[in-house]
């Protein structure tokens, strides 16, 4: 070989070695969100669709069965992904059933997880449960392996918050402005990864850390003073705050006000070690712009509730403060866990308002959103079709079978 000839091939190898090794770095490793992820974006006509995917519980059996199980999960998910081609995904917690798997492989279940997302391109971000963490699994190594996908834009929040995924994310509308803010918070849960040789469990109590809630109220009005406005917004935890059982349990609750499962009575919501989360439930009925809870955790439950907010949280009207808060489980998805009700997914069709006569910042009505929700269930069949407005829970629905 020739001189020139060897330092072409050279240059053209060391060429192709500095693309793998960028590749390598943009596709397979951790990376800042900001680098990694591309935006998300409202359509043109100011709405985005959100599927949320709750409790899968991969991973419960090694073998046999097992596997069947996570396969049928997985038919699910793609059947309902077919139907509603959405623009984002939320996994609410309960990813894996940790208890049940090996710590070699309990963190590359996410791979299977994920996978009906990859292959549709679709960006997605997640919550974790309790069940995500355990004495083989930890939630870092949970992240660790999601944060491998360009698609995931779930978050690893500050340490001294409690849990990992305390972050949010900004929705922009197509001039390129911040139109919708999406809230996600650790609610813990489960038990600490290997801290002792002999198998012992050492519990983490299931309630969003204090720390956790002062992040979200100032990170709220860092929002704010940036944006020059209210911004709506959605929040998303696995385990429900006590609002939820509050609400099951008062004489305004009816079916056909609040269609949807109600089979866990009463809900299991966030406690643990003498713990409560009253200051989490305080923030929320406070946080100005804030729209909807969604949670998962409680399987036999897949309604949605409007909860008023004490008049002491009253603030500026022009800031949708003095709508009523929504409060909403996600249905059941994954065969794996507790139940056997129908599996399904709770769409939520999100649209933020132009300003009728185009005043305001951003061209949007400060802090106003319209959603509109129902159940994709594993046969198809979409059930429990509501406005989230300011007339839902006066308003009457027809009665349907989520058995």
């Amino acid at each position: 070989m020739s001189v020139g000839r060897f330092i072409g091939f050279n240059a053209v190898f060391l060429a192709v070695f500095a693309f793998i090794l960028f590749y390598s770095i943009i596709h397979l490793q951790p990376t800042s969100p900001s680098f990694r992820h591309r935006s998300l974006y409202l359509r043109d006509d100011g709405s985005f669709d959100i599927l949320i995917f709750s409790d899968l519980h991969f991973g419960e059996e090694e073998h046999g069965w097992g596997i069947a199980q996570d396969r049928k999960s997985l038919a699910i998910m793609n059947g309902i992904l077919d139907a509603e081609d959405p623009d984002f995904v939320v996994i609410n917690g309960d990813l894996i059933t940790g208890e049940n798997t090996f710590r070699e492989n309990a963190s590359s279940y996410v791979d299977q997880v994920v996978a009906p997302l990859v292959s549709r391109d679709i960006p997605w971000a997640s919550t974790y449960g309790n069940h995500d963490s355990s004495y083989n699994l930890s939630r870092e190594a949970l992240y660790e392996s999601e944060s491998r996908y360009p698609l995931s834009h779930t978050q690893y929040s500050d340490k001294a918050l409690g849990g990992v995924t305390n972050y949010h994310i900004e929705v922009l509308d197509r001039s390129g402005r911040a139109a919708l803010i999406l809230w996600f918070l650790d609610s813990q849960g489960g038990s600490l990864f290997q801290t002792k040789g002999n198998q012992t469990q050492t519990e983490i109590p299931g309630v969003v850390s204090n720390a956790t809630v002062d992040w979200l109220t100032e990170t709220h009005q860092q929002l704010i003073d940036r944006h020059g406005r209210v911004l709506p917004s959605l929040l998303f935890v696995h385990i429900p705050p006590r609002l939820f059982a509050e609400t099951q349990t008062s004489k305004s609750f009816a079916p056909a006000r609040f269609p949807g499962l109600n089979k866990d009575y009463p809900l299991s919501t966030q406690h643990g070690l003498g713990l409560t989360d009253s200051r989490l439930v305080d923030a929320l009925l406070s946080l100005e712009g804030l729209h909807s809870i969604h949670s998962g955790h409680d399987h036999g439950a897949s309604w949605c509730a409007s909860r008023q907010r004490p008049a002491r949280k009253i603030d500026q009207r022009d800031h949708g403060s003095d709508a009523p808060i929504f409060l909403c489980f996600a249905h059941h998805t994954g065969q794996g866990g507790y139940g056997d009700w129908t599996r399904g997914a709770r769409m939520l069709r999100v649209t933020v308002p132009e300003m009728a006569d185009g005043s305001g910042d951003g061209g949007h009505v400060k802090g106003k959103v319209e959603v509109e929700s129902w159940v994709r269930l594993q046969s198809m069949q979409a059930i429990s079709r509501v406005s989230l407005n300011e007339t839902y829970g006066q308003d009457e629905y027809p009665l349907e079978d989520v058995e």
